[in-house]
């Protein structure tokens, strides 16, 4: 095994390793505070939590669907015109902005145009916190594949229309196959952090239901230990979750990895 390889198995294998860690130390956090099944489920009935867990992940899936499907829209166009390239790179200037400050810039948008359509109210957020991470994620997706687009041979593409292929039969027989892993990564990886965001939600989000990571800080923090343990049972939850999600989006995708390591010097 090259050395290459070893470090990019060791890199993942090191970062399971923390997360499986972190998770061991709430459970037995959990179990020193006094944990029973029955005041986890009172506190996180009394708190909502479980409506927060849902409106959440709910926001962040379709927040995760719309970057991706339209950060492809736009790093195919290199492909299939490969003039657009210099427009496209002028989306790396959104790095340059920190995600607070985008939505800063957002809340004050909607903060100047709600009192023209009535009083301004917390329930907006949803909106706001789907625009911002737009701004910022459909950039990041462009950038993550259009190194991988640029190696996709324009024949390809050209056999499959000469065929009687469409748009979508180009995606499917040309594109996916070659950017299925890089999707899989950009899904797991803008699930979790918008799911588990804090600063974001906290400045634009609702006050009902709250976000996740405003959940989650509030709770940690509270003086009232049952409700500090539910949280703690909840963090695992999630933290279960995404880790299964990511190796089955990852173990779904290996066959589709020969593409990305033609070029690499992986074996």
């Amino acid at each position: 095994m090259s050395i290459r390889k070893g470090v990019a198995w060791l890199i993942p294998v090191l970062l399971g390793a923390v997360s499986l860690m972190a998770i061991v130390l709430l459970v037995w956090k959990m179990r020193f505070l006094g944990a029973n099944w029955d005041g986890i489920v009172e506190v996180s009935r009394q708190k909502r939590i479980f409506t927060s867990v849902l409106y959440s992940l709910g926001v962040s899936a379709i927040t995760t669907l719309l970057s991706l499907g339209l950060g492809i829209l736009i790093v195919r166009q290199v492909l299939l015109k490969p003039k657009v390239m210099r427009s496209v790179a002028r989306l790396n200037t959104s790095f340059y902005y920190p995600h607070f400050v985008v939505a800063l810039y957002v809340y004050l948008v909607f903060a100047f145009i709600y009192p023209y359509i009535g009083e301004y109210y917390k329930i907006y957020g949803t909106l706001e916190i789907l625009i911002t991470y737009l701004l910022k994620e459909v950039p990041f997706v462009v950038f993550y594949l259009m190194t991988t687009y640029r190696k996709i041979d324009f024949a390809e593409v050209e056999l499959v229309r000469l065929s009687g292929g469409g748009t979508w039969r180009v995606f499917a027989n040309v594109e996916f196959p070659k950017i299925a892993p890089q999707m899989a990564e950009l899904m797991i990886i803008l699930l979790a952090f918008i799911w588990t965001a804090y600063e974001i939600p906290s400045l634009v989000g609702n006050s009902f239901p709250a976000f996740l990571g405003v959940v989650f800080y509030q709770g940690y923090y509270a003086t009232d230990v049952s409700v500090q343990v539910a949280t703690m049972f909840w963090m695992v939850v999630v933290s279960v979750f995404l880790l299964l999600l990511a190796f089955v989006l990852f173990a779904s995708v290996q066959r589709y990895r020969s593409f990305l390591r033609k070029g690499s010097g992986q074996v």
